[in-house]
């Protein structure tokens, strides 16, 4: 009787609230905590027998509730939860157990069932009517994504980073930083480009050019599953290290490398050559004293070990040479080869696919004192290893060439690329030579006269045309495009590059280092530009290099490392060599 009259008491206390407050069944109501308080001890709810994450997929949930259940409106349940979940339906198996099934989720993710329609019953409604249900199949990770910094090989680079996660994330937050370049680089914001990506913007203040690396944690970034990314990264600066110094300085001329990884400097206005061996940290002068060449000679590696050497200018005479040697890089003897049929210094070699060599062009003879002038040959010749004999090819080329540059086609064929006839005019022509047939025919047309021109084939096949002095001022990057068999304008660098030196990075894009304004190399330039070839096109400073220098050469070894050697710095011969890497 007791019991009854406090029941009695306390609902009358509860109606004296607002009738906001006065849902007798409504466990949220006051009348709803004093009938419960009186009947029960705990509130109605319904259970899984789960933690409520699951780590596969979900198709049906099993409802365990502490009170017998009213009947339900399953209509009413079933569009409350249609905006989430597919197909779902509920039925009642027991006078407490409930089993809700649905069209398998199959997304990592956080869901909520909406259980608002349950009544117990008594009549009273779930005090929490919200169930979530967590589907977590796998842990995020991050990657890098783009142009920047370009799968890891930039130093310097534009201000963001695009990452990549394995699923989309409820947090991404600004990575924390740590390695040998962490203290140079800053961090200042995050942008959501899709579910997936994120552009992190940053500013770098770094005090060398040196290599480094710098490794990305996330640890305060988290999937729809409340998981911590797991993974961290590590990027690989690619900086500049000081090399071995040359014996001499030279200009003007090319650089080898052998199947053992050394390095060959030969010629270059100095009449020696000098040999890196691999491993080394100096220059070894193996030969002192070559015969006498000016400049103008031209090489190419025969075989893994066997260099040839071909014409030049002797500073005695106006005449080019027609003598051509063999280097042996490994034994450095330097032997007289066949010679060439006609002189030629700043002619064109090439070493065909049958391992015969061709050589193109070139200037037969020159008048250094005014009124300058020099004679273009349109003459090609056929060098055969084998016999150590020249020939010289009966089809002449379609015009006259010096000051251009040629380049072994994936089909055999030779592309020959611009330059002058004998008055300093830049040519815009390109022509063919075919080996099978021996003969010449037009290629296709340049949008830009180049003279003096460098070329070089990517590893997609196509040419990249550089580096041109005789351009008529023009700083424009072209490429023949051997599907299209057409010559465009790529891009156009930033800075003129008279003298560059371009080479592949091993992300595709190409690194141009050095090179001067004009073509006396009067103002030579400091920065380094990469070219973003075969995605945006464009080109992006690189950061600076130790000096201005330009009628360099260049070396790619095995491992993706640039080595630049000797060339003019302020009009002098250089004798210093710079590696461009991960480390050296």
């Amino acid at each position: 009787m007791n019991k009854l009259f406090s029941f009695l008491f306390l609902f009358l206390i509860g109606c004296m609230f607002p009738s906001e407050y006065r849902n007798l069944y409504d466990q949220k109501s006051v009348e709803g905590i004093f009938m419960n308080a009186f009947f029960y001890s705990n509130p109605f709810s319904c259970n899984t027998n789960t933690n409520g994450k699951s780590l596969g997929n979900v198709d049906q949930i099993l409802l365990q509730c502490n009170r017998e259940l009213a009947s339900l409106d399953t209509n009413y349940l079933a569009e409350s939860n249609q905006s989430v979940f597919s197909n779902i339906q509920f039925s009642k198996i027991d006078s407490d157990r409930l089993l809700i099934t649905f069209d398998p989720l199959t997304s990592d993710g956080r869901y909520e069932l909406h259980l608002s329609g349950i009544v117990s019953y008594a009549g009273e409604t779930l005090l929490d009517d919200r169930l979530p249900i967590i589907i977590d199949t796998q842990i995020p990770t991050v990657t890098l994504n783009g142009y920047i910094p370009i799968t890891d090989y930039t130093f310097f680079s534009s201000r963001y980073w695009d990452f990549i996660s394995s699923e989309p994330l409820a947090n991404f937050a600004p990575p924390i930083l740590s390695g040998s370049l962490a203290s140079s680089v800053v961090l200042r914001s995050v942008q959501k480009v899709t579910e997936t990506t994120y552009r992190v913007y940053f500013e770098t203040n770094f005090t060398s050019n040196g290599p480094g690396s710098l490794t990305l944690q996330f640890s305060n970034s988290k999937d729809n599953a409340s998981n911590v990314v797991s993974n961290s990264l590590t990027v690989q600066f690619i900086g500049l290290v000081q090399g071995p110094y040359l014996n001499h300085g030279r200009s003007e001329f090319d650089a080898f490398q052998n199947d053992n990884g050394d390095v060959i400097a030969i010629y270059g206005y100095h009449s020696s050559a000098e040999i890196l061996r691999k491993g080394a940290t100096s220059f070894v002068l193996t030969n002192p004293s070559l015969p006498e060449s000016l400049r103008g000679e031209r090489g190419v590696m025969l075989d893994g070990k066997n260099l040839l050497i071909t014409g030049g200018l002797q500073s005695a005479t106006a005449y080019a040479s027609t003598t051509s040697y063999i280097f042996d890089t490994e034994t450095t003897a330097f032997t007289p080869t066949g010679s060439m049929n006609g002189p030629r210094h700043l002619h064109n070699i090439v070493k065909l696919q049958d391992g015969k060599v061709i050589i193109l062009g070139g200037i037969r003879d020159y008048a250094p004192t005014p009124p300058a002038f020099f004679t273009s040959s349109n003459t090609a010749e056929l060098y055969d290893p084998a016999t150590g004999t020249f020939r010289e090819i009966t089809n002449r080329m379609m015009t006259p060439r010096s000051f251009s540059c040629s380049v072994l086609l994936d089909d055999g064929r030779v592309l020959v690329i611009g330059g002058t006839d004998g008055i300093f005019a830049p040519k815009d022509t390109t022509e063919f030579y075919d080996p099978n047939t021996e003969t010449f025919s037009w290629g296709p047309t340049l949008p830009v006269p180049v003279g003096a021109l460098k070329c070089m084939k990517l590893l997609d096949g196509n040419v990249l045309i550089y580096g041109a002095q005789l351009s008529n001022l023009n700083n424009s990057t072209m490429l023949f495009d051997k599907t299209r068999n057409q010559i465009f304008t790529i891009a156009n660098s930033k800075i003129r590059r008279e003298w560059s030196i371009a080479s592949e990075l091993p992300d595709g894009g190409i690194l141009f280092y050095g090179g001067g304004y004009r073509y006396n190399t009067s103002e030579p330039s400091r920065t380094m530009e990469k070219l973003d070839y075969g995605k945006s096109n464009s080109f992006f400073d690189m950061g600076m290099s130790k000096h201005s220098v330009c009628k360099h050469s260049g070396v790619k070894f095995s491992d993706g490392t640039l080595f630049f050697l000797g060339g003019e710095v302020g009009g002098l011969f250089h004798h210093e060599t710079e590696y461009y890497g991960l480390s050296h």
